[in-house]
């Protein structure tokens, strides 16, 4: 089978949009190429021996690449494009997009060239064709596939750096919107005595199915097609890397699966919304808040 590669010349800013709108045009997942990313790995002194060259050509512009059918219609994806560049209240670069066919292997290894070991805290995210020493962090694999969730992103990190301060030694946990799953193993890896995910795309689903099983945990963990958790179940910690508008909508009802006492990690919350999600959950204790680039995380105690 062969993929059309679909690649958008646009800002590092914009690059969280552009990716939206190619997934939301049947994209099965997208790769982001930003100078500025490599730039902030490579001064924190991270070791780049398995990562392609191709990254290195001093190219200032990012590039955002989606993958499709080879016999996609791409005149949704150029609409949204040029409404973006309309309405946007910042530089969203260019937009020029260029195609390419793939074949099968081909595909594969653009993805590989681009995830690498990530270290946060107890825990290092390893992809899983990659082989390292263990050690004292606990491992935690994954098929970065095509569901959300692989570490790299800020909004991901954040819930992992909020959930190393909490013991999770005994406690359950509830992982809202989990995504590829890598929040509700990461806590499981780090004590936690079980974890419920959910997420409203099935291809979410079962892609946190399989790392669930490829991590060993599935005695230990539940996957559930939802938004909330129905029934009478009450969690210690409940965790949502969702974008603000959910996590406002939500306010009101993840208070409910918490037990008194317990913890609130939020995610995917933009800057200009932070204070929004705060007066959402006003009735909660902040426990912690951090911010990374344009996104924040909250820490709450019910």
């Amino acid at each position: 089978m062969n993929y059309l590669q679909v690649t958008v010349i646009t800002t590092t800013e914009a690059s969280d949009l552009v990716s939206c709108i190619l997934i939301d045009e049947g994209s099965e997942g997208v790769t982001i190429k930003d100078p500025s990313d490599i730039a902030e790995l490579l001064s924190g002194g991270i070791i780049w021996d398995y990562i392609d060259d191709s990254l290195f050509d001093g190219d200032k512009r990012v590039y955002v690449s989606g993958f499709f059918d080879e016999e996609k219609d791409l005149s949704g994806v150029y609409f949204e494009l040029e409404k973006l560049k309309k309405n946007c209240e910042f530089d969203v670069g260019s937009l020029e997009v260029t195609t390419s066919v793939l074949h099968s292997e081909d595909y594969e290894n653009v993805w590989k060239q681009y995830y690498k070991p990530i270290e946060i805290g107890k825990v290092v995210i390893v992809p899983k064709w990659i082989k390292r020493e263990k050690d004292e962090h606990s491992e935690v694999l994954i098929d970065p596939g095509m569901a959300f969730g692989t570490g790299n992103h800020e909004t991901t990190a954040m819930c992992i750096r909020l959930l190393n301060d909490i013991d999770l030694d005994g406690k359950t946990v509830c992982d809202l919107g989990c995504g590829s799953g890598i929040l509700g193993i990461s806590a499981v890896k780090m004590g936690a005595l079980s974890c419920v995910m959910t997420d409203i795309d099935r291809q979410a689903v079962e892609a946190a199915k399989a790392n669930v099983q490829l991590n060993g945990v599935s005695d230990k963990v539940n996957v559930m097609y939802g938004d909330l958790v129905t029934g009478e179940q009450k969690f210690d910690v409940v965790i949502a890397n969702i974008t603000a508008d959910v996590l406002i909508r939500l306010g009101s009802m993840v208070g409910e699966l918490l037990n008194d006492g317990g913890t609130i990690i939020l995610s995917g919350i933009i800057n200009a919304r932070a204070v929004d999600v705060l007066e959402a959950y006003k009735s909660f204790t902040l426990k912690e808040r951090i911010q990374d680039g344009e996104w924040q995380a909250f820490a709450f105690i019910k």
